[in-house]
């Protein structure tokens, strides 16, 4: 029983040095990350923000009104690059909530300049 010699393992090695491919990693992009919690929120309301605009102004709820503004801001900040107008844009969404706000304060600023009490 004699031992292998060192020739004889390397000439039985399976693996052809010309077939190697050297691991290169994915090149990943930040906009490929999971959502944040903000984010996901943002996208769940996104559909219901007009219709809590709506609800707001003609009940007069400030308190929707602010949230809505909180929601497009926060869907604002974090839609991304590479998303062209597939789902709106999240500006006109600002700008709908801005004048759902200025709408709702109204009166109370028309009252302050002309000195009537509400």
């Amino acid at each position: 029983m004699s031992a292998p010699s060192a020739s004889t393992s390397s000439s039985a090695d399976p693996r052809r040095s010309d077939h190697i491919v050297e691991y290169k990693p994915e090149v990943k992009r930040i906009e490929d990350d999971d959502p944040d919690v903000h984010g996901f929120v943002a996208l769940c309301a996104a559909l219901h923000l007009i219709m809590h605009h709506i609800i707001s102004i003609r009940l007069r709820n400030r308190t929707c009104l602010w949230l809505g503004m909180i929601f497009s801001v926060e869907s604002y900040l974090n839609q991304r690059a590479s998303e062209g107008g597939l789902m709106g844009s999240p500006t006109a969404t600002i700008l709908f909530s801005v004048s759902s706000l200025v709408m709702n304060y109204m009166p109370e600023i028309l009252a302050a300049y002309s000195g009537v009490k509400t």
